[in-house]
């Protein structure tokens, strides 16, 4: 931003003799500036949702609005408005922890050619981000405008990757015997087409290279319509790039069309339903509040609303009632709505509301009432009652947005949020999506949080269950940890419990895991004497040279012997601290203690890291397994490894397995066992049943 642009600034700042002086310093630098004092934490959230500001310059230790409230207050409308901080002393730890909360910059007071040079480079770097949200509108805008022009083409064109359609016109859906474009979304492409044609049409089918040349040639097949209809088919198909990725076009012509009696002209009227899905004009209505916002710097919010249970409704009443339901449900919302909101529908079980110059305050407050009102109400059709309750996910549309689908995946987020709550069954409640402009907790408030949970017993123990491949008989679970549902008050940062084994609380929470799991598993060896737990230690405890003698007390208490149990460490720790490690894994030996080396893989010389360790069993890391997961020559390299483990007769464990084709590779590669979500989610109760397995 040049230097005689008018400069809309707020100071934070406890000393309005300060604030002032620091807005003539600016001003006699030809800066024009339009500047607030703000030394209440209301004040300033007034401030931020009147119009976007340029920058914020706080004072690090002030007292009325302390710099937490700044960031925090940020996060919770999205914007992007940087931050200078001016603390009274050169600090380095200061300046740290400024930058870890989201500062642009942390200085000392009286530094004025400091400041000056800092507040020229924050503005140049606010305008590039600026100019590039510009751009991804303007590149939005031209992919919607393409995306109509082929929605509204007189010849009949699909986008196909990977063997499935992610896009057709109403012409070619119409032929293929579908009265909407939207219900062939997703849908395998090899269903339409006829059986005889399936080995000629496969090589397009595949996942397409970047890189990878596909000549423009004509296809002619027979085409299998939504009533099992054959019609022959003449397309000319090229490789495009479509929403960035790469993808096939299938193109026939109207000419082509024309001499083809169309499947969809005798279909009947379209069934009447509750409310149309206008996913278009959804993200067409989206993006017009985002240029708004953009142009006139107002703000509106979006409520993604979905029905929870919508599947589980769907299956018991059938699609005629269900349709009856969401049009009850509609009318109840927009009777509960003002005149000025835009409510559709943009999937079966989702509405979209967009609230114009609304804070993001109001809209929460609308939507939990919303949640509320919707669930004490009693819905009725005939003689049947049924009472409903809605997930809302909210989203911020500012000028920090740069597309609709943006806006719609940060509301997706939130309600994401709501989903995991409650173990992913339903949300029943409303959530704001807060931006992530650095963390909101320091490393001190992250260890004080996690202590005090510790003591109010936050904190909960998960299962997993580890699953023999090669017909072994024991029962092998791991264990996590989790905060309790009732933790979520605390408005924990993301990542918490991650965050926390970085604090040297990670050591007293190891004990309480370590702890608690031998409460447990000495209950499970009752009913199976063959229970063992994988427990995970962290590289606190991997250091501390009192864990041994600390957990021969705890087990002799428990009345465990140290087979019932296997510590698991992480390839990273044992790296940055092998020689601890070999100790560590020697004095476990001593005792007949086993150990894991888990996340194992991710090394430059994985296999080199074990030449001197005498661990029991190796575990991969979920990234090499996504990545065999994707393509061949990755599935090459884990398959090669676990050769190589196999030469040294490692006990080899691969979790993350999400897929049922996998397993059979992984039982002819040797692996000794698996885990994974596909097979059982981490549970609160160890209740697996192993004679299940064909093993």
């Amino acid at each position: 931003m040049i230097p005689d642009s008018a400069l809309k600034l707020l100071l934070v700042h406890d000393s309005f003799e300060e604030a002032n002086r620091i807005v003539s310093l600016l001003r006699n630098a030809n800066y024009r500036a339009e500047s607030k004092h703000v030394n209440q934490e209301e004040v300033l959230s007034k401030l931020l949702q009147e119009k976007p500001w340029d920058m914020i310059i706080g004072q690090y230790q002030g007292e009325n609005t302390p710099i937490k409230s700044i960031f925090s207050l940020i996060r919770r409308f999205d914007l992007d408005t940087p931050v200078i901080l001016i603390s009274e002393q050169y600090n380095v730890s200061e300046i740290v922890e400024g930058l870890r909360l989201g500062a642009a910059d942390v200085l000392p007071m009286d530094e004025d050619q400091q400041l000056l040079l800092v507040v020229a480079r924050t503005l140049f770097n606010l305008e590039q981000r600026r100019l590039l949200r510009q751009f991804r509108r303007r590149y939005a805008d031209a992919e919607n405008r393409c995306e109509r022009l082929l929605g509204s083409s007189v010849d009949a064109i699909a986008i196909i990757q990977e063997g499935t359609y992610l896009f057709t016109n109403d012409s070619f859906a119409q032929l293929f015997g579908h009265l909407e474009s939207d219900s062939m979304l997703c849908l395998p492409v090899i269903d339409t087409i006829a059986p005889e044609d399936h080995a000629r049409l496969k090589e397009y089918l595949r996942p397409i290279d970047k890189d990878e040349e596909i000549p423009l040639e004509t296809l002619r097949f027979t085409g299998i319509t939504n009533d099992e209809i054959p019609i022959p088919i003449e397309a000319r198909i090229a490789k495009v790039d479509y929403q960035g990725e790469p993808a096939l076009e299938l193109v026939i012509s109207r000419q082509f069309l024309d001499g083809q009696v169309s499947t969809g002209d005798d279909q009947g009227a379209e069934p009447s339903g509750a409310m149309n899905i206008q996913r278009d004009k959804v993200i067409e209505l989206i993006n017009n509040a985002i240029r708004l916002a953009a142009q006139k710097h107002s703000s509106s919010v979006l409520l993604y609303i979905t029905l929870d249970r919508y599947s589980s409704i769907l299956a018991e009443i059938g699609i005629q009632k269900t349709e009856e339901l969401v049009s009850q449900l509609v009318d109840k919302i927009r009777d509960a709505s003002s005149q000025d909101v835009s409510l559709m529908r943009f999937k079966e079980d989702t509405l979209v509301m967009i609230m114009p110059n609304t804070g993001t305050d109001a809209a929460l407050i609308f939507a939990n009432q919303l949640c509320e009102t919707v669930g004490k109400h009693i819905f009725q059709l005939g003689e049947q009652t049924f009472t409903l309750t809605l997930g809302i996910g909210a989203s911020v549309i500012s000028e920090t947005v740069a597309t609709a689908e943006g806006c719609i995946e940060k509301a997706l987020s939130a309600l994401t949020e709501l989903h995991q709550k409650n173990n992913g069954d339903f949300a029943n409640g409303a959530n704001l999506y807060q931006s992530e402009i650095g963390p909101e907790y320091c490393e001190e408030d992250v260890e004080e949080t996690a202590r005090a949970m510790l003591e109010d017993k936050l904190f909960e123990l998960l299962y997993q269950p580890i699953i023999p491949l090669q017909g072994k008989q024991e029962q092998f679970y791991e264990v996590f940890i989790q905060t309790k549902p009732e933790a979520d008050e605390k408005a924990l940062p993301d990542n918490f419990i991650a965050k926390v084994f970085k604090t040297d609380a990670a050591r007293d929470i190891d004990h309480w895991v370590i702890l608690e799991s031998f409460k447990a598993l000495s209950e499970k060896l009752k009913s199976a004497p063959t229970t063992r737990l994988f427990i995970n230690i962290c590289s606190h405890t991997l250091t501390d040279e009192g864990f041994i003698p600390w957990l021969k007390v705890a087990l002799k208490a428990s009345g465990l012997y140290p087979k019932n149990v296997i510590f698991q460490l992480r390839e990273i720790d044992v790296a940055r601290q092998y020689h601890r490690s070999v100790e560590l894994i020697e004095e476990l030996s001593k005792i007949n203690g086993d150990v894991a080396l888990s996340h194992f893989g991710l090394a430059i010389e994985p296999m080199k890291l074990l030449q001197n360790l005498s661990v029991n069993y190796i575990k991969f890391d979920s990234v090499i397994i996504e990545k065999a997961y994707q393509n061949d020559e990755s599935l090459a390299e884990l398959k090669s490894l676990i050769s190589s483990l196999k030469i040294e007769n490692e006990q080899i464990i691969v979790p993350f397995v999400e897929r049922a084709d996998m397993i059979p590779i992984l039982w002819t590669c040797g692996v000794h066992y698996i885990q994974g979500h596909f097979l059982q989610p981490p549970s609160q109760r160890m209740n697996y049943d192993f004679s299940d397995d064909d093993n």
